[in-house]
């Protein structure tokens, strides 16, 4: 009666509808408020968002970098399919479709919150969350836009008829972290799904664990003309490809790609990338760059501009770094000729300083084959000898005798080119330097990665990393591999030597400077009395926080202490002693460990000589072997990695440790990236090709490479 008496109320049904309304709005504006994505970090970065205190905003870093405008638009509801809508919800939730899968939305926008999705339902339902990176898995990141609802098709945007890749970055400061486990799986993926120079890509989530701003030496002007990166703060603004959203509107694409399928050269990743991407990434570079001998003096004039523009007044000459002055650290010898005597003869003999420009291509011609046990006969088959760069680092890790085996490559007869990166090579740079390069020499680390620039055949293309006896690990065996590479370690002492001549030609270096930079910057505490030590199970129960009060406590006492100085010193020595210091172990457990691998993954180190000057001879052999082959044989894809899989099968393909496991996941099993369709026929993506059963036939267990140049 209560409820008859107030609905026959005019005045209360007008009440009760204002209530309704207020009911719906306010149901309405808590589900469109979803916070922004976050991911995780190993360590605080900058804040992420327009709020940032590391580089305040100002004019310059708000402004919009597009060149679209505003207008009222139509802007249809959003639509989305993804890779595994016709899975099962068990099979959906399986860590290999939830690490791989990829959706394509219909009219995706984005602001300076972040992406979102348009609806015109109030109980609409979101895309799944999908992983960006293609890493470890602890640099998985789940993301997913927002969902902004409306019943009006019409709205002010900027609007762009192309598709975005919305993708995640790992480590933008390392190279090849940023190149194996970011560029190349964005670049697959844009390949695979119709990108055009004018696509656009969204920087929405990032791993990492040091400062973003090296990545403006990394260069991404070779995909674009008119698109950019959106990101979402101005720390993210490392080039001018970057950009903010525009502040006056959304802007909206029509189609969006989101995530990167999990695909990497490496083990932890889910796929493979097809191993043809690799060299289409590498031309297409070297056509923006160099197609012409104008098209490169435009970037060095380019460059030139930008070191004025960052520098006025500061000439050339006078920049330590960048990457100019990256090209004109290179050295190159034997590159003027192929005479009598090896570019041995006046005026060959010198370092070419500040080549900058390519060299015109050199025409084969014979030369006498210097063989080691000094003969000089000719031989009518040879040709102009391999080309073989050597990359120098200039701290860690630096080659102690460079310019020894600079000597010996010559008087063999090789081109060499000797390469240091550590003055600022840009992308264009670094793919220039290596273009000729058939067996790149380089301590194990970052710059070994630059040996996807390398030439893919005539001869397939070989790396050697120089390691030492006290550590080696695989990463790049395993980029090395995708790429249809060759790649071995040359291990040159400091104790387990094959011979007594190695073992003179590769004595002992102790690292007493390298090893005190590391001792601060490391947790481990020398000097302490065994009182003071606490065991690794007891620091398993300790906060990080707990951790890091503790070892200030302990250098603390070390600094007041005398004796106890006196005792750090002697336990120094033996840490950087050639022999594992197994008394410190059973004193300070795994934080000697831990500060060994440090100590001597960055170590200095020898080459030796005579072995890789051998073993550069065997890879000239296989040069004229491999091109005989390819004359006599009518087999299709000779260009397409069928002597690289020869020499997997050969067991010369990877050593000499770790590779069984390599080759099997990028060679020869299931997720392997070779005999496989993908630029050539994106309808086919990761299909075998016609030619992928001769291409593996026989392929059995692999095997590590242990060329008896290096290892009897």
């Amino acid at each position: 009666m209560f409820l008859k008496n107030i609905l026959s109320s005019k005045r209360h049904r007008r009440v009760i509808l204002v209530l309704l309304i207020l009911i719906i709005a306010a149901s309405l504006s808590f589900n469109l408020y979803q916070p922004r994505p976050h991911w995780r970090r190993r360590t605080p970065l900058a804040p992420y968002g327009l709020d940032s205190t590391e580089k305040p905003i100002t004019q310059e870093n708000n402004k919009y970098r597009g060149k679209t405008q505003a207008a009222e638009i139509e802007v249809p509801a959003s639509t989305w399919k993804c890779t595994d809508d016709d899975l099962s919800e068990d099979e959906k939730k399986t860590e290999r479709n939830q690490r791989t899968r990829q959706c394509f939305v219909e009219n995706l926008c984005v602001d300076r919150q972040g992406a979102f999705v348009r609806s015109n339902g109030i109980f609409s339902k979101n895309l799944p969350k999908v992983n960006l990176m293609s890493a470890d898995q602890e640099a998985d990141v789940y993301w997913q836009p927002r969902i902004e609802r409306s019943w009006r098709s019409m709205m002010r945007a900027h609007y762009v008829n192309e598709t975005l890749f919305v993708h995640g970055l790992y480590s933008p400061y390392h190279f090849s972290h940023w190149l194996y486990n970011g560029m190349m799986p964005l670049y697959s993926t844009m390949k695979r799904f119709g990108a055009t120079k004018d696509s656009w890509t969204m920087r929405a989530a990032r791993f990492a664990w040091d400062d973003i701003t090296r990545q403006g030496d990394w260069e991404m002007d070779h995909f674009f003309y008119s698109g950019k990166e959106l990101v979402l703060t101005q720390y993210e603004m490392a080039t001018d490809f970057q950009t903010l959203p525009p502040a006056d509107a959304p802007i909206c694409f029509k189609k969006a790609v989101i995530g990167l399928g999990s695909q990497c050269a490496l083990d932890y990743c889910a796929k493979s990338i097809p191993a043809e991407v690799y060299g289409s990434f590498r031309d297409e570079v070297a056509e923006h760059y160099w197609k012409t001998p104008q098209t490169w003096q435009d970037h060095l004039t380019s460059s030139r501009e930008k070191i004025e523009r960052l520098h006025p007044g500061t000439k050339e000459s006078e920049t330590s770094k960048g990457p100019l002055k990256c090209l004109e650290s290179a050295r190159y010898y034997n590159f003027e000729g192929a005479g009598l005597n090896h570019g041995q003869e006046e005026g060959e003999h010198k370092a070419r300083l500040g080549q900058i420009l390519p060299e015109k291509a050199n025409s084969e011609q014979d030369y006498p084959d210097f063989s080691a046990n000094g003969s000089s006969t000719a031989s009518k088959e040879s040709k102009r000898k391999l080309v073989v760069g050597i990359i120098q680092r200039e701290s860690s890790r630096r080659l102690i005798n460079d310019q020894d085996l600079i000597d010996g490559l010559v008087k063999a007869g090789f081109r060499v080119k000797w390469m240091s990166f550590d003055y600022g090579c840009g992308l264009a740079e670094t793919a220039y330097l290596l273009r000729d390069v058939n067996v790149l020499v380089s301590p194990h680390g970052n710059a070994i990665g630059t040996s996807i620039f390398m030439p893919s055949h005539n001869p397939v293309p070989t790396v050697i990393s120089i390691d030492n006896s006290r550590y080696n690990e695989p990463w790049f065996k395993f980029s090395a591999t995708a790429l249809g590479q060759r790649f071995i370690s040359s291990v040159c002492g400091p104790h387990e030597y094959l011979d007594e001549a190695t073992k003179e030609r590769c004595p002992f270096y102790k690292d007493e400077i390298g090893g005190r930079k590391l001792l601060p910057k490391h947790p481990l505490v020398l000097g302490l009395p065994p009182s003071m030590v606490v065991s690794d199970e007891e620091k398993k129960g300790m906060t990080l926080e707990e951790k890091e009060e503790m070892t200030k406590e302990h250098r603390a006492y070390v600094a007041a202490n005398p004796e106890a100085q006196e005792l750090a010193e002697t336990e120094f020595q033996q840490m950087i002693g050639s022999e594992m210091p197994l008394p410190m172990v059973h004193k300070y457990g795994e934080d000697v460990w831990s500060w060994n691998d440090n100590f001597w993954k960055a170590i200095p180190r020898y080459v030796d000589v005579p072995r890789l000057v051998q073993f550069c001879e065997a890879r000239q052999a296989d040069l004229e072997r491999e091109k005989q082959e390819d004359m006599a044989t009518t087999v299709a894809g000779t260009q397409s990695f069928r002597h690289f899989v020869d020499y997997v099968r050969k067991e010369e393909a990877c050593g000499v440790t770790f590779c069984e496991s390599i080759l099997r996941r990028n060679v020869v099993g299931d997720n392997r990236g070779f005999g496989l369709h993908s630029v050539d026929n994106p309808a086919l993506w990761e299909r075998p090709t016609p030619e992928s059963a001769a291409l593996l036939q026989g392929l059995g267990e692999p095997k590590n490479w242990r060329p008896q140049e290096l290892v009897a």
